[in-house]
């Protein structure tokens, strides 16, 4: 993982790990079978980790916030863009833990091209029903004189590499709520123009063998149950078996990526990115959220087997 312990834990017929290297999901099983393309070493290709306080890219790195302009370091220098924050590449403390659950903390501190202090704060979890996390983002900053160093931007995403039991991909079926795609500058993956129908780009039950994505979606409006609203994303096998990726109300965006069979450790896998926001969404603004000075906000999200 890293130099830090990860977490293991267990309920019912699930085992996880969670890396503290960005509090992300390393392994999710399901009687003893993957639900995730999981790793035991170094994170490949930004596998199970959170992504905070931007996910997905934001282009040269500059982005205006109530009239200031701000620079972020561009992390994807080939397309000169910044790419899905800081809570990746952190180190976060285990705070708590128990057989079948973890805490994990970090506090983002304010920096010259990040102006707003966030501490995050997440719990993973597992039951009969399978894996849940649960995360809290607090804004620290004080009330000022001027709202663009009080009120924080803010959007987040998640990004495992889902397995239908440890099927091959070309052997599955993705059904995913899909109402519109997102089209992207295929040199840059940013937005290049108006939404089109999902349906032009991928199938609700879309079979993956020989299929290439890097696309943006956003999604139908999330179902809803007795608990709480949620958008459902599924990968099934041959046998109808696999995973379901379930994200609340917020996560009203999914990017989807198909790594390519020479990929490290991976090899062709297709990553289901839920996302509060598009791809450059701290310039555009479209589904940005806004993080008042000294409060909170929670995010839902989980995987199950089918």
């Amino acid at each position: 993982m890293t130099s830090h312990t990860a977490a293991q834990i267990s309920a019912g017929a699930y085992t996880a790990t969670i890396d503290p290297h960005g509090a992300g999901l390393a392994t999710l099983l399901y009687d003893g079978k993957p639900l995730v393309v999981g790793y035991t070493s170094t994170r490949p290709m930004t596998a199970g980790a959170l992504l905070a306080p931007w996910p997905n890219r934001t282009g040269d790195g500059i982005f205006s916030h109530h009239g200031t302009i701000h620079r972020l370091p561009c992390t994807e220098p080939d397309r000169n863009n910044a790419l899905h924050g800081y809570a990746a590449d952190a180190t976060w403390e285990i705070t708590d833990r128990s057989p079948g659950s973890v805490t994990m903390q970090w506090q983002g501190p304010a920096r010259t091209e990040w102006a707003w202090p966030l501490v995050y704060s997440i719990t993973w979890a597992l039951a009969d029903d399978g894996l849940s996390a649960e995360l809290t983002v607090t804004n620290i900053s004080t009330e000022t004189a001027h709202p663009s160093t009080a009120s924080s931007p803010f959007g987040m995403g998640w990004h495992p590499y889902l397995s239908a039991l440890g099927a091959p991909l070309d052997e599955c079926t993705l059904s995913m709520p899909a109402a519109t795609n997102l089209p992207l500058d295929p040199e840059r993956l940013l937005p290049a123009g108006p939404e089109i129908p999902a349906t032009e780009i991928v199938g609700k039950h879309q079979h993956m063998a020989g299929i290439t994505l890097d696309h943006c979606f956003r999604l139908d409006a999330p179902q809803a149950n007795s608990n709480h609203a949620a958008h459902h994303i599924e990968l099934h096998n041959a046998a109808g078996s696999g995973a379901r990726l379930w994200a609340d109300e917020r996560f009203g965006w999914c990017q989807v990526y198909t790594s390519p069979e020479s990929a490290p450790t991976i090899g062709r896998a297709v990553a289901v990115e839920p996302m509060t926001c598009p791809p450059n969404a701290l310039r555009s603004g479209e589904s940005l959220l806004q993080l008042a000075s000294a409060s909170s906000t929670r995010f839902r999200f989980g995987i199950s087997a089918i």
